[in-house]
């Protein structure tokens, strides 16, 4: 990578002049004119050796022009005040960049991290907060596993706790009130639910919990609901059952159990299939209920605290919360749940660094957990596990409430942009069975893109209708500018055979296609953004950002699209269209490569 080469130049520079700096920073310029790449290393190093910035710099590009390293790689250096160093890279050396687009080795290559994420709870839809982590998530291991990393996909699910028991008791209320309404017995509408799709059954369960919220209200449904709960949490535990739910409701409540617990986790399969996305695991907190408070009880003195009948994480002590770990009936609370959860996922997968995927409003219950994992057990957690704090997510000017069934769901999102997706795609351009395929590819498109293009930490406020524009920086927009070269390489076939289809001459393409004439200022845009390719997607994976990616996805179909409008290709001289077709072919190939780091189809055609 060019910005590796020119970095490691400037540290062998300034070694030769005894003034040693392991941080150089290489930088892009915001302003072409400045060239290709640029640094501030000899402000920095003048500091340190106690000379005049200017001069530093202008020692620094005489000692880079002798060496023999940097040979070809640059058409100009320059030195501007106050002791900026500007570097101009030949286009050869862009062109020879282009070769080597798969070599993504980093820091972190060979490390083992797990990436835990999505995490949607039973019994409840899938809402587009969700969605986020879900998408954020599978573009972070996408990028951590193309800069060499060991990626595991891990997606920790609340199957127990008061949220369940609540949807429980509100499911069987609704059903009572159909059997009313229907005549029918508990069994027969059991029966006919049974046969519903997915869907409506992920629906009927989301429906089940806002009924099990506002029967909650109640004194008396409380403790009924209470005990729901409490014979869920002993009897995923595998000890005594103490409840006094009688036998009979015992049986009824676990098989319903079983069951609804199995249609969301067929409903979420759907999801993560249309996402692209395959877990290697998921977990589950009703395997933690047993073993959580158990670390618990184990480590108190050491790391917890009793406090009457409670068992706390004395947070004060470490300038954090104080959190309940076990509950005066003796359940686990999430944090009691995720200390199981950790030695679980860390047996299925020794990790060198495990990262989770959550929402900021968990922000304090992470730091609170980290602590208390690096107490217990140092030499498996200490440092290795990070919060990538993500922003919430609204639809512009709506909020949604699960509690009271105002949710934005998946299916719902998705239903909408696709209903604009299918104005763009026209008909008959394509097969009708291709046609649905690619308005379902842009849809998922336009979703994932409105989501990774803002930075993980700020929130999201979703535009149903820009998320589908082909004239700004959306999903659509890429996905079209990649479908433009396909269609301009179709036309020019030779060249593309000769470009994509001969394989074992992959590493030298630049080679028959060298720059045949002085290159036009939006050729050279397109071709300097193209050399870019792996160091953007180190630089997004390492700071656990697809929107870098993005960014940068978005300026090269830019660029491309201007140059596409302003130069003939297939028309030009023989020469200049054969580069024209290499220009293009590589834009394609770049598109489609980052779109796939975003977890994101490139259709062919639009």
């Amino acid at each position: 990578m060019l910005k590796k080469k020119i970095t490691t130049l400037l540290r062998d520079t300034l070694n030769d002049l005894d003034i040693p700096l392991e941080d150089v920073s290489v930088d892009y310029p915001t302003d072409a004119s400045h060239g290709d790449y640029a640094t501030n290393v000899a402000l920095v190093a003048a500091k340190k050796a106690g000379k005049n910035p200017m001069e530093l710099a202008e020692e620094i590009v005489e000692k880079l022009g002798n060496r023999e390293q940097g040979i070809g790689i640059f058409n100009e250096i320059h030195v501007a005040k106050p002791g900026f160093i500007n570097f101009w890279v030949s286009s050869d050396a862009l062109i020879d960049g282009l070769n080597h687009l798969e070599k993504h080795e980093s820091e972190i290559s060979g490390k083992k991290i797990m990436v835990e994420f999505a995490h949607p709870n039973t019994h409840k839809e899938m809402h587009i907060g969700h969605m986020r982590t879900l998408i954020t998530g599978e573009s972070l291991s996408r990028l951590l596993e193309a800069v060499g990393a060991d990626v595991y996909r891990a997606n920790y699910q609340g199957d127990i706790g008061p949220h369940v028991a609540k949807a429980m008791f509100g499911i069987q209320e609704l059903m009572r009130n159909m059997e009313k309404e229907k005549n029918k017995s508990f069994n027969e509408i059991f029966e006919e639910i049974m046969k519903w799709d997915n869907k409506d059954k992920a629906h009927f369960l989301g429906r089940g919990y806002a009924e099990g919220v506002k029967l909650y209200e109640s004194e008396k449904l409380a403790k009924e609901i209470d005990e729901v709960n409490a014979f869920l949490y002993q009897k995923c535990a595998g000890g005594e059952i103490t409840s006094s739910l009688r036998k009979e409701e015992q049986e009824k409540v676990w098989n319903l159990y079983r069951e609804t617990r199995q249609w969301s986790l067929d409903y979420y399969d759907k999801f993560y299939e249309r996402f692209y996305t395959k877990f290697k695991r998921l977990f589950f907190e009703s395997e933690m209920v047993a073993e959580g408070p158990r670390i618990v009880n184990e480590n108190i003195g050491k790391v917890f605290e009793k406090s009457g009948d409670t068992v706390i994480f004395p947070g004060e002590k470490y300038g954090l919360h104080t959190r309940v770990f076990i509950t005066a009936k003796g359940y686990p609370t999430y944090e009691g749940k995720e200390m199981a959860n950790a030695y679980t996922e860390y047996k299925a997968f020794q990790f060198d660094k495990k990262i989770h995927v959550v929402a900021n409003e968990q922000a304090g219950y992470f730091k609170v957990i980290f602590k208390a994992l690096d107490l217990i057990d140092p030499e498996r957690f200490a440092g290795k596990q990070e919060h990538l704090s993500m922003g919430m997510v609204q639809l512009k000017d709506r909020k949604m409430s699960s509690r009271t069934g105002d949710v934005l769901t998946v299916d719902w999102l998705l239903d909408q942009v696709k209903e604009r997706i299918e104005q763009v795609v026209e008909e008959g351009r394509i097969s009708s069975e291709e046609r649905e395929r690619t308005i379902e590819q842009i849809a998922i498109g336009a979703v994932k893109y409105s989501v990774l293009k803002v930075g993980a930490t700020q929130d999201v406020a979703f535009d149903i209708e820009s998320s589908v524009s082909l004239d700004g920086n959306s999903g659509p927009y890429l996905q079209y500018a990649y479908a433009r070269t396909q269609s301009v390489l179709r036309k020019g076939t030779d060249i593309r055979e000769q470009i994509l289809g001969n394989r074992e001459h992959k590493n030298n393409l630049y080679s028959p296609f060298p720059a045949p004439h002085s290159l036009k200022v939006e050729e050279r845009d397109v071709l300097r953004l193209l050399s870019r390719f792996p160091e953007v997607v180190e630089d997004a994976a390492l700071r656990y950002a697809p929107n870098v990616l993005c960014t940068y996805l978005f300026e090269v179909s830019q660029a491309y699209n201007l140059f596409y409008q302003k130069f003939p290709i297939l028309k030009s001289e023989e020469e200049i269209k054969n580069f024209r077709l290499y220009l293009t072919a590589k834009t394609g190939e770049i598109l489609k490569n980052g779109l796939g780091l975003l977890g994101i189809k490139a259709p062919e055609q639009m």
